[in-house]
């Protein structure tokens, strides 16, 4: 629980942009299509100036933290930070990128991303980079290497572990939420996202009668099948809809979701093409006869995922599963 201290200090230039930013950087390449979330409550399109006070929060690891009420230099080293960032309307200030992404932002992201300088790659953290920002807050959690070198983080600017390897998505994308000091915008994001999931339900629920409502997620990379972690956001998701992962090597299923891990949904396209003769896909034939085999965005079937992520798995389903609805 958040413990109040306030105090005052000179701040520097504060940008709370809406939700639905869409401009490309250089250095975040890759576009991705999916609905804007809205614009968040209490995220303005004006600068903010003048001293900002502080207060005290307790992060996921237990630490109290100082934060500043309305940081503005905000530095997200994780790719459910940077989601959880987006969705808030907040201008990530520096962020990381990391190998299994292609080395740039998740292209589900990309579209929303704004420029950002990098200052951490695979979960290294450049310490000139980040140091040359200056920010006034550092978000990570324990999914990224980034997280072992918190005493050096705390050095340069107030750092929130925001999530554990048992938080959900949720819960991670609260307590980011509560670090910037957007706990209000946050409950309006997670309404949002609870609206678009029973319209979600309410489509696809006659489609699934029956069916034994099994879902195969493959990810792939290069020439091979790469198996999902346990608690990555996709299972929690597709849960809330009453679909289960289907069994085995997740290439079979009532409908089956193929996506290049890190990759986008035009080079999921082309693998998909020379792949999917590859003895390790031959029991995609029985769903691809059927016509249940969705080339989806790998980037935005990963975990941890964030409500950006999941809004595109439920759209996802939803093309696939009621096409019409």
């Amino acid at each position: 629980m958040p413990m109040s201290s306030i105090r005052h200090r000179p701040t520097r230039r504060a940008v709370r942009l809406p939700v639905a930013v869409a401009a490309c950087a250089a250095l975040l390449l890759a576009g991705c299509t999916g609905e804007d979330l809205g614009p968040a409550e209490g995220s303005e399109d004006s600068e903010i100036t003048g001293p900002v006070g502080t207060r005290l929060i307790v992060d996921a690891r237990g630490r109290t933290v100082e934060v500043p009420l309305g940081a503005q230099r905000v530095v997200t080293l994780s790719r459910s930070t940077l989601d959880a960032a987006l969705a808030l309307g907040v201008e990530p200030y520096g962020t990381a990128v990391f190998a299994e992404d292609g080395g740039r932002t998740p292209s589900y992201l990309a579209d929303r991303a704004v420029p950002a300088r990098v200052v951490a790659e695979g979960g290294r953290v450049r310490a000139g980079r980040l140091e040359e920002l200056e920010p006034d807050l550092i978000l990570v959690d324990e999914s990224t290497p980034a997280v072992d070198s918190l005493a050096a983080l705390q050095a340069v600017a107030p750092t929130v572990v925001t999530s554990t390897g048992r938080y959900g998505w949720k819960q991670a994308f609260t307590a980011t939420a509560d670090a910037l000091n957007m706990a209000s915008a946050a409950q309006q994001v997670l309404s949002q996202y609870g609206a678009e999931l029973a319209e979600t339900a309410r489509v696809v629920g006659p489609r699934l009668e029956g069916t034994s409502r099994a879902v195969g997620v493959v990810r792939w990379s290069g020439d091979a099948l790469v198996r999902p972690a346990a608690a990555d956001h996709v299972r929690s998701t597709l849960a809330s809809l009453g679909l289960g992962r289907a069994p085995g090597r997740d290439t079979d299923g009532d409908w089956v979701f193929f996506g290049v891990r890190g990759g986008g949904r035009e080079e999921a396209v082309q693998a998909f093409s020379s792949a999917r003769d590859r003895p390790a896909l031959a029991s995609l034939s029985g769903a691809e006869g059927r016509g249940r085999v969705t080339v989806v965005d790998g980037s935005a079937w990963e975990g941890p995922g964030g409500p950006i992520a999941a809004r595109t798995v439920l759209q996802d389903v939803r093309r696939a599963v009621a096409p019409s609805g």
